[in-house]
């Protein structure tokens, strides 16, 4: 559920889990974690002090078993996730003022509260050393915070063997998250000047048994964001149906109902990635890749890959030729055609089930590339015309529509098998 800072405040103090996440991947995510994920998904915030993240407040049984058991089972959610919050400890909502404003009453400001509740988790663990990693969002304001929060230590003669703030090697982290978005109420940005108002507050703590590794997205190539896409899909596919066979199941199938070699087709093959997958990854022999343009030849270099360079109109009638005399059947046709036409993604798959280059048994996973309009619910109403009209022409079994991590905004992912 969507809400603003009126009611923000009551209901994000139940979340012991905040997941900052790319503003662009907000819906993505909720939607993962609601037909995925066994945790209570709270509210979430577009409109946030960052610019370019969003958060979603979520309330999980064990918060670090939900984290770390989320990323290890489904990495492709690194692509959305900024960082992660805990906030298992002392959750509470206050009212302060940035510590950069200039105010005249010092108990006022965030890092007054802050070491209020270090010195509570001091007392709460007999007195023994406390050191403190503070995390704060949004992000900027964490320098500002801890060297605020230095000073007061120092201030108040307080040892480094007794408190500390540190960034690593720490006992506890103190989670700081501002709830208001920075727009006065007429929802106008507001001035450099009005930094002296109170804003709203998630505070928390959690053990460092508790808190989670940095999430640090590893970079990759084309070839191998293009292998993650894919990976995506395989991964994502009858996540949340138990009845649904997996992708590499139905192509495991037609394997063994063939007595010749299990082809894979990748329509818009360029530079391999979706062929990379096919051939490493799934049970298919050979992958037959379609594209007038060029392909990394560390790709092509397999014997198993054979390269129609050439358009997919002009490839159709000619690989359904070469597969018949070879008695080798179409196990999965992938497609990430890089086209202008939101209709011609369906328009060359149901090309290649005329030509019977595609037959019943066969799996699919189509991009469709919305290239009119700029809203999500446009984006989503386009894509489900594409599908409804697949539906009518070819009799299809357990078909999906996802908004992948790895789609552009104005992409989805049609999934399925042909009966």
């Amino acid at each position: 559920m969507e809400t603003t800072t009126m009611n923000l405040a009551e209901m994000a103090e139940e979340a012991n889990v905040v997941l900052s996440v790319h503003a662009s991947h907000l819906h993505r995510m909720v939607d993962f974690i609601e037909t995925t994920q066994e945790v209570k998904l709270g509210v979430h915030q577009k409109a946030t002090a960052s610019k370019t993240n969003s958060l979603i407040y979520l309330n999980a049984k064990d918060p670090r078993e939900f984290n770390e058991g989320m990323i290890d089972q489904h990495k492709f959610v690194l692509q959305a996730l900024n960082k992660v919050y805990i906030l298992r400890n002392d959750r509470t909502i206050i009212r302060g003022i940035a510590d950069f404003a200039k105010v005249d009453t010092e108990e006022k400001c965030i890092s007054h509260h802050i070491l209020k509740m270090m010195q509570q988790l001091r007392t709460n663990n007999n007195s023994i050393p406390v050191k403190v990693k503070l995390e704060a969002f949004p992000a900027k304001t964490q320098r500002q915070l801890v060297n605020k929060v230095c000073s007061l230590l120092n201030l108040n003669s307080i040892p480094e063997t007794e408190l500390d703030i540190t960034p690593t090697e720490e006992t506890h982290t103190i989670s700081i998250i501002q709830l208001d978005d920075d727009k006065n109420k007429g929802g106008k940005k507001r001035k450099r000047n009005d930094d002296d108002q109170e804003k709203s507050y998630l505070i928390g703590s959690s053990s460092c048994n508790d808190t989670t590794s940095p999430i640090y997205p590893s970079e990759s190539n084309d070839i191998c964001r293009a292998f993650n896409k894919l990976e995506e899909a395989f991964d994502r596919y009858g996540l949340n149906s138990k009845s649904l066979p997996s992708l590499d199941e139905i192509i495991q199938t037609a394997k063994q109902q063939n007595s010749g070699p299990c082809i894979g087709i990748d329509c818009g093959s360029a530079p391999g990635g979706w062929t990379k997958y096919l051939l490493e990854k799934t049970h298919c022999d050979e992958v037959y890749a379609i594209d007038p343009g060029k392909m990394d030849t560390s790709v092509t270099s397999s014997d198993n890959v054979h390269h129609l360079q050439m358009t997919a109109q002009n490839a159709i009638p000619n690989l359904r030729d070469i597969l018949t005399r070879r008695e080798a059947k179409v196990a999965i046709w992938v497609s990430d055609m890089c086209v202008q036409d939101v209709s011609k993604q369906v328009d060359i798959f149901l090309l290649a089930v005329k030509e019977q280059l595609i037959k019943p048994g066969t799996a699919f996973v189509l991009t469709i590339k919305c290239n009119v309009g700029h809203a999500r619910e446009r984006f989503d109403e386009m894509t489900n015309a594409e599908a409804a009209r697949l539906k009518e022409q070819v009799d299809v079994s357990g078909l999906e529509i996802l908004h992948l991590f790895s789609n552009r905004i104005g992409e989805r992912t049609i999934i399925g098998s042909v009966k």
